[in-house]
């Protein structure tokens, strides 16, 4: 029979510990792609939902859209994001709704004003955001990529 000091059993009992603790964090600790993933699927959802009232011509609607924009780029920048990659890009599709929010509430503003050069600046600044929505979306994708 082996016989142990009680501080190499001690030593072995803590080094298991912290073996068994550093695997714990391990797994609890979130992917890269899973990360990716809740950027994405609010990015989805927030398509899905604007997309019934791209044609509409009811104001009350468009100021609804307005409203989707702002509590998305909210809920974005709520997210649980760790990769400090991944943290521009969620910040970075937070500005982008929230300047399509602040933009679109801008285009009614000037409609109901009959302020036509205003109006069409900002439909060139949702156009534009659109534009910048996309390429981050590819940048963003081309990152989450699984190495």
């Amino acid at each position: 029979m082996i016989k142990l000091s009680n501080s190499k059993c001690l030593s072995s009992t803590l080094s298991l510990f912290t073996i068994l603790i550093n695997l714990l964090l391990i797994s609890c600790a979130e992917t890269k792609v899973s990360q990716c993933q809740k950027i994405i699927l609010l990015t989805q959802k927030m398509a899905e939902e604007s997309e019934s009232y791209r044609q509409t011509t009811d104001i009350k609607k468009v100021l609804q859209v307005a409203d989707l924009f702002e509590e998305t780029s909210q809920q974005m920048k709520q997210l649980k994001i760790e990769d400090e990659q991944l943290q521009e890009y969620q910040m970075g599709f937070a500005d982008i709704y929230q300047g399509n929010a602040d933009t679109t509430r801008q285009f009614v503003a000037a409609l109901k004003d009959k302020d036509i050069d205003t109006a069409k600046l900002m439909q060139q600044q949702v156009q534009q955001l659109g534009k910048k929505e996309q390429d981050l979306g590819t940048e963003m994708n081309a990152y989450c990529q699984p190495d």
